[in-house]
C-alpha cells in the first residue's frame, strides 16, 4: 500500500470537507514531511498558517493561545503543529477555540474522541472517527475533478466560495429574510447552496435563518447560472403587448399561463418569481417550453376563452388577430385559429337571428299548422347551433 508521500496525495475530497467546509481539526499519524503536510494549506482559505515544531516546547498550550489571540491580521490563525508526542496531542485537543493540523509519529488513534479533531492513519489510509460513506462529498469531488492537476485553480475556487460566504454573512446582518440569497449564490448549482451556507455559519460562528430552497432547485449545471442567463431571451415586451391590447383577452391569457404551468412544468425548475409573476413565468415558458412558438392547443383554448368563459366581441376578435400577427404565428396555424374565430362569429350571428325571429314571428297557437312549422324550424336551428358549438 502506498503511503501519503507527496503533497498532492492530500488533495482529496475528504480533506477538503474536513478542513474547509466542516472547519474541523485534523490529526495525522505517523510522520509526514512538513513540505507535504503544507499541501493541506490549499484547504485553509481564510486563515494565516503558523508552523510550530514542538520537540523542545514544553508550554505548547500557552504558545498557541498567545499566537492565536495576539494576531493583528484580519484572518484567523491555523497551526501546522508537528513532532508532537502523545501528551502534547492531548494538550492541544483541550484547547476550545483552535484550528489546527497536527502530525505525530506515534499511534494516537485511541485519543479519537468526538468529531472536533478528525484522526487519520496515513499508513492504512483510513480515518478513525470519520466515515466518508455517510457524507455527501459531491461538491468537493466536483471542485477537485474540475481542477485536476491544477491545485492553484482549486484554491481560487475555494477562495471564491469564501468570498461568497463573506457576502452572505454581511447580507444576513442587514436582512434576516435573506432575500438576496439567490443573487449571492447564483454562480453555484442550488443543490450546493446548503453546503456553502453551512460553511459560512461555521467560519463566522453565526446561525443563519432557515430558508426554503425548493423553489431554487434546477437542472442548471455547475458552470453557473449566469452563463445560462446570458443565453436566455427576454420576452417581457412581447408579454406586455399581449396583455395590454385587451383586458378580457389579457386576463384569459394570464389564467391559461398558470393552468399550463400547473399541468406541464415542474415547480422545482422555477424560481420563486417565476412561480408567481406572470411575465417572469412567460419568459420561462418562451425560453424552455415555447422556444419556437406558443403551442396551438394553448392558442385554441385562448380563443375559446376556456378559463374565463368570456364571450368574444368583434373588438376582442380584432385584438386577437392583432396579437397573432405580432407573434408571427405560422400561416397554417393562423388559418386554423381564424376558422375557430369564424365559427364563433357564425354562432353569434345564428343566435342573434334566432332571437330576432323569436321576437318578431310568434305565431298564434290557434293557427296550429303555421305554429307547428315555425316550431320545427326553431328546433332545427337550435340543433344546428349545438352542432356548430361542438365543432369549436
Amino acid at each position: 500500500m502506498r503511503y501519503l508521500d507527496t503533497g498532492t496525495d492530500f488533495i482529496q475530497p475528504e480533506f477538503l470537507n474536513i478542513l474547509f467546509f466542516e472547519q474541523k481539526n485534523l490529526v495525522i499519524f505517523p510522520y509526514v514531511d512538513l513540505k507535504h503536510l503544507h499541501a493541506l494549506e490549499y484547504f485553509t482559505v481564510g486563515y494565516n498558517a503558523i508552523d510550530l515544531e514542538t520537540t523542545a516546547l514544553n508550554n505548547i498550550r500557552e504558545i498557541i493561545e498567545f499566537e492565536a489571540f495576539n494576531s493583528y491580521s484580519q484572518n484567523r490563525t491555523i497551526f501546522f503543529i508537528y513532532n508532537l508526542d502523545r501528551q502534547k496531542v492531548k494538550d492541544v485537543m483541550q484547547l476550545s477555540d483552535i484550528h489546527c493540523i497536527l502530525n505525530t509519529n506515534e499511534d494516537v488513534s485511541s485519543l479519537a474522541n468526538g468529531d472536533r479533531f478528525v484522526f487519520y492513519n496515513k499508513k492504512t489510509k483510513k480515518f478513525i472517527n470519520y466515515n466518508p460513506r455517510y457524507i455527501d462529498l459531491s461538491f468537493e469531488k466536483h471542485l477537485i475533478a474540475d481542477c485536476k492537476n491544477v491545485v492553484e485553480v482549486l484554491q481560487d475556487k475555494i477562495q471564491k466560495i469564501k468570498s461568497t460566504a463573506t457576502r452572505l454573512f454581511s447580507d444576513v446582518n442587514k436582512d434576516q429574510e435573506m432575500r438576496n440569497l439567490p443573487m449571492i449564490l447564483e454562480d453555484y448549482d442550488p443543490k450546493f447552496w446548503s453546503k456553502i451556507i453551512k460553511f459560512a455559519e461555521l467560519y463566522f460562528k453565526v446561525d443563519f435563518p432557515e430558508f426554503d430552497n425548493r423553489f431554487y432547485q434546477s437542472k442548471k449545471d455547475f458552470k453557473g447560472i449566469n452563463k445560462n442567463k446570458e443565453q436566455l431571451k427576454d420576452y417581457s415586451d412581447e408579454f406586455r403587448f399581449i396583455v395590454g391590447q385587451n383586458d378580457d383577452v389579457g386576463r384569459e391569457f394570464v389564467q391559461l399561463l398558470y393552468q399550463y404551468r400547473s399541468l406541464n412544468v415542474n415547480p422545482r425548475n422555477l424560481e420563486l418569481e417565476q412561480l408567481h409573476t406572470p411575465h417572469k413565468l412567460y419568459n420561462y415558458l418562451r425560453n424552455h417550453h415555447w422556444s419556437v412558438n406558443i403551442p396551438e392547443d394553448f392558442l385554441i383554448d385562448w380563443v375559446n376563452m376556456k378559463s374565463t368563459r368570456h364571450k368574444l366581441t368583434e373588438i376582442d376578435v380584432s385584438d386577437l388577430k392583432c396579437i397573432f400577427n405580432k407573434l408571427n404565428i405560422p400561416n397554417d396555424l393562423l388559418q386554423n385559429i381564424k376558422s375557430k374565430i369564424i365559427n364563433h362569429d357564425s354562432m353569434l350571428e345564428i343566435e342573434k337571428n334566432i332571437e330576432q325571429e323569436a321576437a318578431n314571428n310568434i305565431s298564434s297557437i290557434t293557427d296550429f299548422p303555421k305554429f307547428k312549422r315555425r316550431l320545427l324550424k326553431r328546433v332545427r336551428d337550435i340543433v344546428n347551433l349545438i352542432d356548430k358549438k361542438g365543432d369549436v
